[in-house]
Protein backbone atom coordinates (compact mmCIF):
# COMPACT_ATOMS: atom_id res chain seq x y z
CA UNK A 1 0.00 0.00 0.00
CA UNK A 2 1.18 3.45 -0.96
CA UNK A 3 1.87 6.24 1.99
CA UNK A 4 0.05 8.42 0.49
CA UNK A 5 -3.06 5.97 1.46
CA UNK A 6 -2.08 5.10 4.71
CA UNK A 7 -1.76 8.57 5.92
CA UNK A 8 -5.29 8.98 4.11
CA UNK A 9 -6.06 6.05 6.37
CA UNK A 10 -4.76 7.63 9.55
CA UNK A 11 -4.60 11.20 11.57
CA UNK A 12 -1.87 11.63 13.94
CA UNK A 13 -1.51 7.78 14.27
CA UNK A 14 -4.37 6.96 14.75
CA UNK A 15 -7.01 5.14 12.38
CA UNK A 16 -9.42 8.00 10.79
CA UNK A 17 -13.21 6.98 11.31
CA UNK A 18 -15.62 9.19 9.81
CA UNK A 19 -18.02 8.23 12.70
CA UNK A 20 -16.48 7.71 16.11
CA UNK A 21 -16.18 11.43 18.17
CA UNK A 22 -13.18 10.62 19.88
CA UNK A 23 -11.07 9.72 17.24
CA UNK A 24 -12.45 11.91 14.53
CA UNK A 25 -12.16 15.35 15.76
CA UNK A 26 -14.35 16.24 13.08
CA UNK A 27 -17.21 15.00 14.80
CA UNK A 28 -15.64 16.00 18.51
CA UNK A 29 -18.22 16.63 21.16
CA UNK A 30 -21.25 15.23 18.83
CA UNK A 31 -23.42 12.51 20.10
CA UNK A 32 -24.67 9.81 18.15
CA UNK A 33 -21.66 10.31 15.47
CA UNK A 34 -23.17 13.81 14.80
CA UNK A 35 -25.41 11.85 12.53
CA UNK A 36 -29.52 12.91 12.95
CA UNK A 37 -31.35 10.05 13.91
CA UNK A 38 -34.36 11.05 11.70
CA UNK A 39 -34.56 12.63 8.49
CA UNK A 40 -35.91 16.18 8.18
CA UNK A 41 -38.79 17.02 5.72
CA UNK A 42 -37.37 17.92 2.19
CA UNK A 43 -40.02 20.07 1.43
CA UNK A 44 -39.34 23.18 -0.77
CA UNK A 45 -41.14 26.75 -1.00
CA UNK A 46 -44.76 25.14 -2.35
CA UNK A 47 -45.32 23.63 0.76
CA UNK A 48 -44.95 26.74 2.73
CA UNK A 49 -47.30 28.68 0.18
CA UNK A 50 -49.78 26.10 0.56
CA UNK A 51 -50.14 26.05 4.54
CA UNK A 52 -50.40 29.90 4.03
CA UNK A 53 -52.99 30.33 0.77
CA UNK A 54 -55.14 27.55 2.19
CA UNK A 55 -55.23 29.08 5.65
CA UNK A 56 -56.34 31.82 4.13
CA UNK A 57 -59.35 30.38 1.89
CA UNK A 58 -60.69 28.89 4.99
CA UNK A 59 -60.34 31.90 7.00
CA UNK A 60 -62.11 33.85 4.48
CA UNK A 61 -65.10 31.73 4.11
CA UNK A 62 -65.14 31.50 8.33
CA UNK A 63 -65.87 35.04 8.06
CA UNK A 64 -68.42 35.61 5.39
CA UNK A 65 -69.92 32.13 6.90
CA UNK A 66 -70.34 33.96 10.18
CA UNK A 67 -71.56 37.22 8.53
CA UNK A 68 -74.23 35.64 6.52
CA UNK A 69 -75.66 33.45 9.15
CA UNK A 70 -75.70 36.63 11.52
CA UNK A 71 -77.84 38.31 8.95
CA UNK A 72 -75.00 40.88 7.52
CA UNK A 73 -75.27 40.62 3.89
CA UNK A 74 -72.48 42.71 2.28
CA UNK A 75 -72.45 41.92 -1.44
CA UNK A 76 -68.65 43.21 -2.35
CA UNK A 77 -67.82 40.88 0.91
CA UNK A 78 -69.72 37.86 -0.30
CA UNK A 79 -68.16 38.41 -3.68
CA UNK A 80 -64.45 38.89 -2.37
CA UNK A 81 -64.53 35.62 -0.07
CA UNK A 82 -66.47 33.35 -2.99
CA UNK A 83 -63.42 34.60 -5.39
CA UNK A 84 -60.58 34.04 -2.67
CA UNK A 85 -61.53 30.67 -1.69
CA UNK A 86 -62.33 29.55 -5.27
CA UNK A 87 -58.78 30.20 -6.38
CA UNK A 88 -56.75 29.31 -3.25
CA UNK A 89 -58.66 25.69 -3.46
CA UNK A 90 -57.72 25.19 -6.97
CA UNK A 91 -53.68 26.62 -5.88
CA UNK A 92 -53.48 24.22 -2.91
CA UNK A 93 -54.10 20.76 -5.01
CA UNK A 94 -51.50 21.97 -7.37
CA UNK A 95 -48.88 23.57 -5.15
CA UNK A 96 -49.39 20.37 -3.08
CA UNK A 97 -48.82 17.91 -5.97
CA UNK A 98 -46.07 20.06 -7.55
CA UNK A 99 -44.00 19.12 -4.08
CA UNK A 100 -45.23 15.37 -4.92
CA UNK A 101 -43.11 15.50 -7.73
CA UNK A 102 -45.57 12.98 -9.25
CA UNK A 103 -49.79 13.58 -9.72
CA UNK A 104 -50.10 10.06 -8.79
CA UNK A 105 -49.12 10.44 -5.47
CA UNK A 106 -51.82 12.64 -4.77
CA UNK A 107 -54.79 10.52 -6.62
CA UNK A 108 -53.34 7.28 -4.84
CA UNK A 109 -54.48 9.56 -1.56
CA UNK A 110 -57.62 9.53 -2.38
CA UNK A 111 -57.98 5.85 -2.66
CA UNK A 112 -58.94 5.47 0.59
CA UNK A 113 -59.74 7.95 3.89
CA UNK A 114 -58.07 7.29 6.87
CA UNK A 115 -59.18 8.91 9.77
CA UNK A 116 -56.21 8.55 11.81
CA UNK A 117 -54.07 9.75 8.96
CA UNK A 118 -53.27 13.83 9.03
CA UNK A 119 -52.60 13.56 5.67
CA UNK A 120 -55.34 11.43 4.06
CA UNK A 121 -57.96 13.65 6.12
CA UNK A 122 -56.44 17.20 4.66
CA UNK A 123 -56.53 15.30 1.09
CA UNK A 124 -60.44 14.71 1.46
CA UNK A 125 -60.79 18.05 2.84
CA UNK A 126 -59.25 20.06 0.05
CA UNK A 127 -61.53 17.84 -2.10
CA UNK A 128 -64.57 18.26 -0.48
CA UNK A 129 -63.91 22.05 0.51
CA UNK A 130 -62.77 22.42 -3.22
CA UNK A 131 -65.79 21.40 -4.68
CA UNK A 132 -68.54 23.49 -2.09
CA UNK A 133 -65.97 26.21 -2.66
CA UNK A 134 -66.58 26.06 -7.34
CA UNK A 135 -70.09 25.31 -6.63
CA UNK A 136 -70.74 28.81 -4.41
CA UNK A 137 -68.02 30.41 -6.78
CA UNK A 138 -70.18 29.34 -9.30
CA UNK A 139 -73.57 30.60 -7.87
CA UNK A 140 -71.75 34.20 -7.54
CA UNK A 141 -70.35 34.18 -10.95
CA UNK A 142 -73.83 33.83 -12.43
CA UNK A 143 -75.14 35.96 -10.08
CA UNK A 144 -72.76 38.59 -11.04
CA UNK A 145 -73.09 38.14 -14.82
CA UNK A 146 -70.03 36.65 -15.54
CA UNK A 147 -71.73 34.06 -16.72
CA UNK A 148 -73.74 35.86 -19.06
CA UNK A 149 -76.62 38.10 -19.22
CA UNK A 150 -80.20 36.41 -19.43
CA UNK A 151 -78.57 32.80 -19.59
CA UNK A 152 -80.72 29.91 -18.55
CA UNK A 153 -77.40 28.25 -17.18
CA UNK A 154 -76.83 31.51 -15.06
CA UNK A 155 -80.60 31.47 -14.19
CA UNK A 156 -80.91 28.18 -12.79
CA UNK A 157 -76.78 28.19 -10.83
CA UNK A 158 -78.57 31.31 -8.84
CA UNK A 159 -81.73 29.38 -8.41
CA UNK A 160 -80.48 25.79 -7.58
CA UNK A 161 -77.19 26.12 -6.08
CA UNK A 162 -78.41 26.32 -2.22
CA UNK A 163 -75.94 29.37 -1.00
CA UNK A 164 -76.94 29.59 2.51
CA UNK A 165 -76.34 25.71 3.09
CA UNK A 166 -73.29 24.88 0.98
CA UNK A 167 -71.72 27.70 2.94
CA UNK A 168 -72.60 25.85 6.55
CA UNK A 169 -71.50 22.66 5.14
CA UNK A 170 -68.46 23.96 3.99
CA UNK A 171 -67.81 25.53 7.53
CA UNK A 172 -66.09 22.25 9.60
CA UNK A 173 -64.01 21.10 6.61
CA UNK A 174 -62.75 24.75 5.64
CA UNK A 175 -61.89 25.39 9.83
CA UNK A 176 -59.84 21.48 9.13
CA UNK A 177 -58.27 22.87 5.94
CA UNK A 178 -56.80 25.81 7.98
CA UNK A 179 -55.80 23.95 10.88
CA UNK A 180 -54.81 20.54 9.96
CA UNK A 181 -51.80 21.92 8.44
CA UNK A 182 -50.52 22.42 12.26
CA UNK A 183 -51.61 19.09 12.88
CA UNK A 184 -49.71 17.44 10.45
CA UNK A 185 -46.61 18.78 11.09
CA UNK A 186 -47.16 17.70 15.07
CA UNK A 187 -47.87 13.80 14.06
CA UNK A 188 -44.43 13.75 13.12
CA UNK A 189 -41.04 12.87 15.29
CA UNK A 190 -39.82 16.20 14.75
CA UNK A 191 -39.35 16.97 18.68
CA UNK A 192 -39.81 21.16 18.03
CA UNK A 193 -43.18 19.95 15.84
CA UNK A 194 -43.97 17.14 18.28
CA UNK A 195 -43.70 18.64 21.33
CA UNK A 196 -46.26 21.13 19.98
CA UNK A 197 -48.99 18.79 19.60
CA UNK A 198 -51.75 20.98 21.46
CA UNK A 199 -51.51 24.06 20.04
CA UNK A 200 -50.19 23.59 16.56
CA UNK A 201 -53.60 23.16 14.79
CA UNK A 202 -54.87 26.08 17.11
CA UNK A 203 -52.16 28.61 15.74
CA UNK A 204 -52.27 27.91 12.32
CA UNK A 205 -56.32 28.29 12.40
CA UNK A 206 -55.89 31.79 13.90
CA UNK A 207 -53.26 32.78 11.62
CA UNK A 208 -54.74 31.64 8.31
CA UNK A 209 -58.00 33.77 9.91
CA UNK A 210 -55.70 36.63 10.53
CA UNK A 211 -54.48 36.52 6.92
CA UNK A 212 -58.09 36.34 5.24
CA UNK A 213 -59.38 39.43 7.44
CA UNK A 214 -56.05 41.22 6.11
CA UNK A 215 -57.04 39.76 2.24
CA UNK A 216 -60.76 40.71 2.76
CA UNK A 217 -59.99 44.46 4.41
CA UNK A 218 -57.07 44.92 1.15
CA UNK A 219 -59.23 43.97 -1.13
CA UNK A 220 -62.22 45.79 0.35
CA UNK A 221 -59.99 48.74 0.59
CA UNK A 222 -58.32 48.95 -2.62
CA UNK A 223 -61.46 48.05 -4.86
CA UNK A 224 -63.81 50.93 -2.28
CA UNK A 225 -66.01 48.04 -2.10
CA UNK A 226 -67.83 47.34 0.75
CA UNK A 227 -69.85 48.94 3.65
CA UNK A 228 -68.30 51.10 6.22
CA UNK A 229 -70.05 49.00 8.88
CA UNK A 230 -68.07 45.68 7.26
CA UNK A 231 -64.66 47.29 7.07
CA UNK A 232 -65.36 48.48 11.04
CA UNK A 233 -66.22 44.75 11.59
CA UNK A 234 -62.98 43.58 9.83
CA UNK A 235 -60.72 46.15 11.59
CA UNK A 236 -61.87 44.59 15.40
CA UNK A 237 -61.81 41.11 14.23
CA UNK A 238 -58.75 41.76 12.93
CA UNK A 239 -57.60 42.81 16.18
CA UNK A 240 -59.44 40.66 18.25
CA UNK A 241 -57.29 37.62 15.89
CA UNK A 242 -54.25 39.25 16.24
CA UNK A 243 -54.63 39.10 19.81
CA UNK A 244 -55.57 34.99 19.88
CA UNK A 245 -52.64 34.39 17.78
CA UNK A 246 -49.96 35.78 20.16
CA UNK A 247 -51.13 34.25 22.67
CA UNK A 248 -51.54 30.94 21.20
CA UNK A 249 -47.81 31.81 19.80
CA UNK A 250 -46.65 32.05 23.45
CA UNK A 251 -48.52 28.90 24.33
CA UNK A 252 -46.84 27.39 21.81
CA UNK A 253 -43.36 28.89 22.73
CA UNK A 254 -43.72 27.55 26.62
CA UNK A 255 -45.18 24.04 25.42
CA UNK A 256 -42.14 23.53 23.30
CA UNK A 257 -39.55 24.96 25.89
CA UNK A 258 -35.94 23.80 25.48
CA UNK A 259 -36.85 22.20 21.57
CA UNK A 260 -38.33 26.15 20.82
CA UNK A 261 -34.41 26.61 19.91
CA UNK A 262 -34.60 26.67 16.40
CA UNK A 263 -36.91 29.35 16.00
CA UNK A 264 -34.34 31.89 17.28
CA UNK A 265 -31.52 30.50 15.01
CA UNK A 266 -29.48 32.65 12.71
CA UNK A 267 -31.28 31.06 10.01
CA UNK A 268 -35.25 31.56 11.13
CA UNK A 269 -34.97 34.46 13.65
CA UNK A 270 -35.64 36.95 10.84
CA UNK A 271 -38.50 35.08 9.73
CA UNK A 272 -40.19 34.22 13.17
CA UNK A 273 -39.13 37.13 15.14
CA UNK A 274 -38.86 39.85 12.61
CA UNK A 275 -41.26 38.38 9.76
CA UNK A 276 -44.36 36.47 12.68
CA UNK A 277 -43.58 38.79 16.18
CA UNK A 278 -43.50 42.32 14.84
CA UNK A 279 -44.33 41.77 11.09
CA UNK A 280 -47.55 39.95 11.90
CA UNK A 281 -48.46 40.65 15.01
CA UNK A 282 -47.27 44.05 17.47
CA UNK A 283 -46.89 46.25 13.52
CA UNK A 284 -50.13 45.53 12.31
CA UNK A 285 -52.34 45.67 15.58
CA UNK A 286 -50.46 49.04 16.66
CA UNK A 287 -51.87 50.32 12.95
CA UNK A 288 -55.23 49.05 13.47
CA UNK A 289 -55.52 50.74 16.69
CA UNK A 290 -57.02 54.12 17.72
CA UNK A 291 -57.51 56.14 15.13
CA UNK A 292 -58.72 54.45 11.74
CA UNK A 293 -57.52 55.21 8.00
CA UNK A 294 -57.88 53.50 4.98
CA UNK A 295 -53.58 54.16 4.37
CA UNK A 296 -52.93 52.60 7.69
CA UNK A 297 -55.65 49.24 6.77
CA UNK A 298 -53.64 48.79 4.15
CA UNK A 299 -50.26 48.74 5.20
CA UNK A 300 -51.41 46.76 7.97
CA UNK A 301 -52.95 44.29 5.67
CA UNK A 302 -49.86 43.76 3.79
CA UNK A 303 -47.79 43.21 7.11
CA UNK A 304 -50.55 40.60 8.38
CA UNK A 305 -50.16 38.65 4.84
CA UNK A 306 -46.46 39.09 4.47
CA UNK A 307 -46.05 38.21 7.93
CA UNK A 308 -48.51 35.01 8.02
CA UNK A 309 -46.79 33.90 5.23
CA UNK A 310 -43.48 34.36 7.04
CA UNK A 311 -44.56 32.25 9.85
CA UNK A 312 -45.03 29.30 7.82
CA UNK A 313 -41.71 29.21 6.56
CA UNK A 314 -40.25 29.80 10.12
CA UNK A 315 -42.13 27.00 11.25
CA UNK A 316 -40.77 24.60 8.23
CA UNK A 317 -37.20 25.96 8.60
CA UNK A 318 -37.67 25.52 12.12
CA UNK A 319 -38.52 22.13 11.57
CA UNK A 320 -36.00 20.76 9.72
CA UNK A 321 -32.98 22.32 12.18
CA UNK A 322 -35.16 20.14 15.07
CA UNK A 323 -34.77 17.02 13.28
CA UNK A 324 -31.33 17.55 12.29
CA UNK A 325 -29.79 18.06 15.66
CA UNK A 326 -29.15 14.28 17.41
CA UNK A 327 -29.41 16.19 21.15
CA UNK A 328 -33.04 17.24 20.63
CA UNK A 329 -34.29 14.01 19.06
CA UNK A 330 -32.66 12.11 21.89
CA UNK A 331 -33.64 14.78 24.45
CA UNK A 332 -37.29 14.43 23.08
CA UNK A 333 -37.28 10.97 22.77
CA UNK A 334 -36.09 10.16 26.56
CA UNK A 335 -38.82 11.29 27.86
CA UNK A 336 -37.94 14.35 28.82
CA UNK A 337 -40.76 15.79 26.83
CA UNK A 338 -43.33 14.71 28.98
CA UNK A 339 -45.19 17.36 30.86
CA UNK A 340 -43.45 18.17 34.09
CA UNK A 341 -45.05 19.74 37.36
CA UNK A 342 -43.15 22.40 36.34
CA UNK A 343 -44.30 22.88 32.88
CA UNK A 344 -45.92 26.34 32.44
CA UNK A 345 -48.54 24.85 29.74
Amino acid sequence: MSEEAVSGQQRNGRPKTSHHPETDPERKDKNYYGIPPIKHAHWTWQIPIYFWIGGLGAGAHMFSTVAQLLGHEDEALQRASRYTVLVTMILSPILLIWDLGRPERFLNMMRVLKLRSPMSVQSWSLLVFGNLAGLLAARQAAKDGLLGRDNVLARLAVRLIPDRLLSVLALPVGLNVGSNTGNLLSATSVPMWARNWLFMGPVFLASGLSTALSWLSLVLNLTRSGEAKTLRVLHRAERATILVEAVLIVASLARMGRWSKPLFSREVVPLFVGGTLIGAILAPFALLTGRESRGKSIIASLLALVGGLMFRFAMIRGGRISADDPEAYFTFASGESAPQPEDAV
